[in-house]
């Protein structure tokens, strides 16, 4: 019996570091593939990709998939990838061309100059957002946020603004989560209703009101910005205490900030529809 025992125990022992071995294999797959996005001359192809990062085709395909849905790489079609937005925010060894914040700043100075309240530009990172960039209101307060921090997509304007940009599947698969309950984003049924809702809204008017929603005393309106394939990427927004700035001045700011989230895709390579 004791035999039996310690046979079994030696079998489960090696099946559970079978398995570590078999995730630490798909980490460093994937780790190789991202080094290979943040090399010079982007995009790569995949099959260039997959050269580089020393795995087969499938799977660089494979690990690419989940890369690109949480906004790590960015796919340009016909096999063309190159590193993501959501990498600004891990690092800043990407060069020029990826250092989003760098970008943005004229525009985000701009619009805090213009309007006296604190400006954000942050992008998803799957079910989140992050700040790239702050500036700071010129208000006798500051807000509490901070680059690298990290805000709930279902209930801030960026985050709203990218919510309503994404197709039905995509954005079942980020709000199911916080609908169960999971983390610190639960949301009640009839919350949901009341966010499909406004999502709708925020899709015709082309930007999102966040009235107290994230942070009490905290109002902010903000507007999508896009990437060259038409996807939001994230967003920029102005913020204020709620009783300085207004629901009504939220909505007389929102033409600006919807014009300077369009000169920041612009500068990211987005080229607008030309109307027909």
């Amino acid at each position: 019996m004791l035999y039996c025992l310690l046979e079994s125990n030696a079998h489960g022992q090696a099946a559970v570091k079978a398995g570590e071995a078999d995730t630490l294999n798909s980490i460093e797959k994937a780790l190789a593939v991202l080094r290979v996005l943040s090399m010079p001359n982007q995009p790569h192809r995949l099959a260039e990709i997959a050269e580089n990062a020393e795995v087969g085709k499938t799977t660089a395909h494979r690990v690419l998939q989940v890369l690109v849905a949480n906004n790590y790489a960015q796919a340009y079609g016909d096999g063309m990838y190159s590193a993501g937005p959501a990498l600004a925010a891990l690092s800043r060894g990407l060069g020029t061309e990826m250092d989003l914040a760098q970008i943005a700043e004229p525009v985000l100075n701009k619009l805090q100059r213009m309007s006296g309240h604190t400006v954000h530009f942050a992008v998803r990172t799957g079910r989140m957002a992050v700040y790239l960039a702050k500036v700071e209101g010129s208000k006798p307060y500051q807000m509490a946020s901070r680059v690298g921090m990290q805000i709930p997509l279902h209930c801030t304007a960026i985050g709203k603004s990218v919510l309503a940009h994404l197709s039905d599947a995509e954005l079942a698969a980020v709000l199911e989560p916080a609908e169960a309950g999971a983390g610190t984003g639960r949301i009640s049924a009839i919350r949901m209703r009341a966010l499909r809702h406004d999502l709708a809204t925020v899709r015709d008017r082309g930007y999102a009101i966040d009235d107290e929603e994230n942070e009490p005393n905290v109002r902010c309106v903000g507007a999508p910005v896009l990437g060259p394939d038409g996807s939001a990427i994230g967003g920029i927004s102005v913020s204020g205490l709620a009783f300085i700035l207004t629901l009504e001045q939220a909505n007389e700011l929102a033409p600006h900030v919807i014009a300077c989230a369009q000169q920041v895709s612009a500068a990211l390579g987005y080229q607008a529809p030309v109307p027909s």
